[in-house]
């Protein structure tokens, strides 16, 4: 019974945290730019591929790790500046319909350039064994993940919290106009939101690559799970999508570990429950806080 407990505690962290990095950097895209970016599973997907790409290439994981992202940045600086800003002034449906297209186009070049196989990252040997804790054991490399979301999610909390970047992101959520009229450049905050969006979504590829295998639609399944996030917490609330990423982490893997064939169905029935008592989110439509 304990084996289980911690097995279920521990693979709930681990599920919850790659729906935080997912869900937060969803929300904060769509806070600065509002932009509901349908492609952001898409990018999630590539950033497994990069990873997958750097390991095969001789590295090792902790450098895909850090490079995945980066590269994922740099194609979402490129869709910015090359997709997203001539539609600014638009309705937010020719964003939405845009980045729908643009999430099956990046699937079409992930099966051109890495086909349709099923691939695997192969990691350290020290990740490769279990470690006991008391009477359970639990995979290492499950646990060294669960360290690096901590990681991510203590660099955001330090970005947003403690550097001017985040500071004016912050405050550009809220008041873009006042920011503006304090000499702050609020279209490169948008932009630096935007990247900061897609290196998330490529961070929490990287880290879920291990763990769920890597193929070209794996980013479908967890762009649902994200919008589920991002609904229940309140769109464009950080806070939000974190109660909400932790939550959903649980339940659902409480749910596979008992009946796995209810799993979503559960998880889409507690999201409808949330709506009916708090219809904007737990914490409703919110900003950066």
């Amino acid at each position: 019974m304990f084996a289980i407990t911690v097995d279920i505690i521990l693979n709930s962290l681990v599920l919850g945290g790659i729906f935080v990095i997912m869900g937060v950097g969803l929300n904060i895209i769509y806070g600065l730019n509002r932009v509901m970016n349908l492609a952001h599973g898409a990018l999630y997907a590539l950033g497994a591929y990069f990873g997958y790409t750097v390991v095969s290439a001789g590295g090792n994981y902790f450098l895909a790790f850090i490079a995945a992202p980066i590269l994922v940045g740099v194609l979402g600086l490129i869709i910015e500046r090359v997709l997203i800003t001539p539609m600014r002034k638009r309705s937010m449906i020719y964003t939405l319909i845009l980045t729908y297209g643009l999430m099956f186009v990046i699937d079409g070049l992930i099966k051109f350039f890495w086909g349709v196989e099923t691939r695997f990252i192969h990691l350290p040997e020290f990740m490769q064994g279990s470690v006991s804790l008391g009477s359970a054991s639990y995979p290492v490399f499950r646990l060294v993940i669960l360290i690096g979301i901590a990681a991510v999610v203590a660099a955001l909390m330090l970005l947003l919290g403690r550097t001017r970047l985040g500071i004016n992101m912050r405050a550009a959520s809220e008041i873009p106009e006042m920011v503006s009229a304090c000499g702050v450049n609020v279209r490169g905050v948008q932009i630096s939101g935007f990247v900061l969006g897609c290196m998330m979504a490529g961070t929490a590829g990287v880290l879920a690559g291990p763990l769920f295998t890597v193929f070209p639609i794996m980013g479908h399944d967890m762009l649902i799970s994200s919008f589920v996030v991002v609904v229940i917490g309140g769109l464009g609330s950080l806070r939000g999508a974190v109660i909400a990423a932790l939550m959903i982490g649980f339940v659902q893997t409480l749910a596979e570990f008992f009946i796995t064939e209810m799993a979503m169905v559960i998880v889409y029935m507690l999201m409808a429950l949330i709506l009916v008592i708090k219809p904007l989110g737990i914490l409703g439509e919110g900003k950066f806080e």
